[in-house]
């Protein structure tokens, strides 16, 4: 007797995951790091997923913090009603770095003496290193000295170094509209550039940061580095399950709401890498 109250079971399948790899290396030839956009001969992704997340970017850094293509090379003093300016070569420079370059450089000029009290030395300050000179002078706002955030003392003799942030950019962002534009829950930001953001790579160490000669620390990109970031809570992006994912573009912008240069990273200067966590629902 076959019981009427028995139904055919149904086979369940728990929900799976997958990895999307992307290698900033693998775009064409003729495109850079910060803008490139990748194409397979079939779809780079295939599968009934419905979320994106981004679980783990490395950044390989070796862009000058000081260089002509961010416009913060130049530094500019009046002594007398007269302008004098020096151009710093293009490097990667810690606080201490470039105090002690402009020093050379402003004594080449061959007018008055210039030269770097260090934190606590004679007429200095705890804390604090000064740029001083044997004549009266004044520093004439750049992007470079406004980085060195100078304040002046003694009389147009001494200009105090405090608290400087020697970057051009606070952060960079990591684009692709092709993944993002989906997403009903936009991003936003006090800032008046809006994007959709996959990851915001903010210029700044786990912990506290090592210190250069004259005491100020070394933030991440006064030097090449290469990084690898984990993130335990990522941004979970939504995804229709019956979409491949084929062509995808990636850009990365600074701070200041641009795309990275191309002679900043087309040369090997900028590379990273992302895994995107696939999942089902």
């Amino acid at each position: 007797m076959i019981r009427s109250d028995v139904r055919d079971g149904v086979t369940i399948r728990n929900p799976s995951t997958a990895n999307l790899l992307i290698d900033s290396v693998d775009r064409p030839n003729n495109q850079q790091s910060a803008d490139f956009t990748i194409n397979k001969k079939y779809s780079i992704l295939n599968g009934f997923f419905s979320r994106m997340a981004v679980s783990e970017v490395v950044l390989d850094w070796c862009v000058d913090n000081v260089s002509a293509a961010t416009d913060n090379n130049v530094f500019t003093i009046r002594i007398d009603g007269t302008n004098f300016s020096v151009i710093v070569p293009d490097d990667t420079y810690t606080i201490a770095d470039i105090l002690n370059k402009l020093v050379s450089l402003l004594n080449a000029l061959g007018g008055p003496t210039f030269s770097i009290i260090p934190p606590g030395g004679a007429g200095g300050y705890v804390g604090s290193a000064s740029l001083a000179s044997t004549a009266i002078f004044s520093i004439i706002e750049t992007n470079l000295s406004r980085e060195l955030n100078f304040t002046v003392d003694k009389d147009g003799l001494v200009f105090i170094v405090n608290c400087p942030v020697l970057l051009p950019y606070t952060y960079i962002d990591f684009i692709s509209n092709d993944i993002t534009y989906n997403q009903a829950l936009k991003d936003a930001t006090t800032n008046d550039f809006e994007q959709n953001v996959l990851y915001r790579w903010y210029f700044a160490w786990d912990g506290p940061a090592p210190a250069d000669a004259y005491g100020y620390p070394i933030y991440q990109g006064y030097q090449r580095f290469i990084t690898r970031r984990t993130l335990p809570f990522p941004k979970q992006v939504r995804w229709e399950a019956n979409m491949p994912v084929g062509q995808l573009s990636f850009q990365v912008y600074s701070s200041q709401g641009t795309i990275l240069l191309p002679s900043q990273t087309q040369n090997g200067e900028m590379e990273w890498k992302m895994t995107l966590l696939v999942s089902e629902d």
